[in-house]
C-alpha cells in the first residue's frame, strides 16, 4: 500500500515535472517569440526613423524645388511681360519705319520730278547761256577789238600831238618800276560785274599805266569758244610780262596753253 503511494507520489512527480518542464519550454519559447517580435519592433522602429528621416530629406527638397518653382514662374512672367512690352515696341517700329518708307518713297519721287525738272531747266538754261556769251563775246570782242583800236590809235596820236610840246612821253619801264606800279594800281579792287568785265579791267590798267607814263600792252586772248583780255609791260631789262589785271599775278600764255580752265587758240597785242 505504502508502495503504490509512493508510486503514484512519484508518477504525480513525474507528471509535475513534465508539466513544469513543459511549461518553462513553454515560456521559453514564449520568450524567444517575444524577443523576435521585440527584435522586429526595434528593426521596424529603425526603418520608420529612416523613413521619416528620408521624407524630411524629400520635404526639404519638395520646398526647396517649390521655391524654386516659384521663383522661375517669377522669370518666366517677367520674360512674358517683357517679351509683350518688346513685341508693342517691335510692332511700333514696323509702323514707323512702314510710315518713313512710305514717306521716303514719296519723296524720292518727287525728288525724282525736281531732278528731272532741274535737269531740263539746267538744259535750257545751259543752251541760253552758250547762246548768249557766245553772242556776247563775239559782240563784245569785236567792238572792243575795234573801239579799242580806233580809240588807242587817235588818243595816241593826240597823245603825241599834246604833250610834244610839253617834253612829257611815255616809256616802257623796268621790272622792278612795273611791279611797283602793279602794287600800287588799284583796278584789281574793282568788282566783276555784268557790265564791268575783264576787257573793262585791262582798259583801267591801261589807262593808269599811261597815266604813270609807262607803255602797257592791251593783250586779247581768243579760246575756242570764248575770249579774255589781260595786260602786258615790254620791260626794259627782263623783257615782256603778262600781268591778270583782276588780280595783279604775273602769268604766262602762249598759244596751245591752257589758261582759266581753257585752251588759248590766239593772241594779241596792242600797244
Amino acid at each position: 500500500m505504502v508502495e503504490k503511494k509512493l508510486i503514484a507520489l512519484g508518477l504525480i512527480c513525474v507528471v509535475l515535472s513534465v508539466g513544469v518542464f513543459g511549461a518553462v519550454m513553454v515560456l521559453n519559447q514564449k520568450d524567444l517569440q517575444m524577443q523576435i517580435k521585440t527584435d522586429q519592433i526595434s528593426g521596424l522602429e529603425k526603418d520608420k526613423l529612416a523613413l521619416q528621416t528620408q521624407v524630411s530629406s524629400l520635404q526639404t527638397e519638395t520646398a526647396t524645388l517649390n521655391n524654386e518653382k516659384t521663383a522661375l514662374a517669377t522669370q518666366v512672367s517677367n520674360l512674358q511681360t517683357e517679351t509683350t512690352t518688346l513685341n508693342n515696341e517691335k510692332s511700333m517700329l514696323e509702323t514707323q519705319v512702314s510710315s518713313l518708307q512710305t514717306e521716303a518713297n514719296t519723296l524720292n519721287n518727287e525728288n525724282t520730278a525736281l531732278a528731272t525738272q532741274v535737269s531740263s531747266l539746267q538744259t535750257e538754261i545751259t543752251s541760253l547761256e552758250d547762246e548768249v556769251i557766245e553772242s556776247f563775246d563775239l559782240g563784245y570782242a569785236e567792238g572792243e577789238s575795234e573801239g579799242y583800236q580806233l580809240g588807242y590809235d587817235e588818243g595816241y596820236v593826240q597823245g603825241v600831238e599834246d604833250g610834244a610840246g610839253s617834253g612829257w612821253y611815255i616809256r616802257d619801264p623796268t621790272y622792278d618800276e612795273a611791279i611797283a606800279f602793279i602794287n600800287s594800281d588799284k583796278t584789281d579792287e574793282n568788282e566783276y560785274t555784268p557790265d564791268y568785265v575783264c576787257y573793262d579791267f585791262t582798259a583801267d590798267f591801261d589807262s593808269s599805266a599811261f597815266q604813270m607814263g609807262y607803255r602797257c600792252g592791251f593783250v586779247y586772248i581768243e579760246f575756242t569758244d570764248s575770249a579774255h583780255a589781260i595786260v602786258c609791260f615790254n620791260t626794259t631789262d627782263m623783257g615782256r610780262i603778262y600781268v591778270e589785271p583782276q588780280n595783279d599775278k604775273i602769268v604766262t600764255i602762249a598759244i596751245g596753253q591752257t589758261y582759266l580752265g581753257d585752251t588759248i587758240v590766239d593772241l594779241g597785242i596792242i600797244w
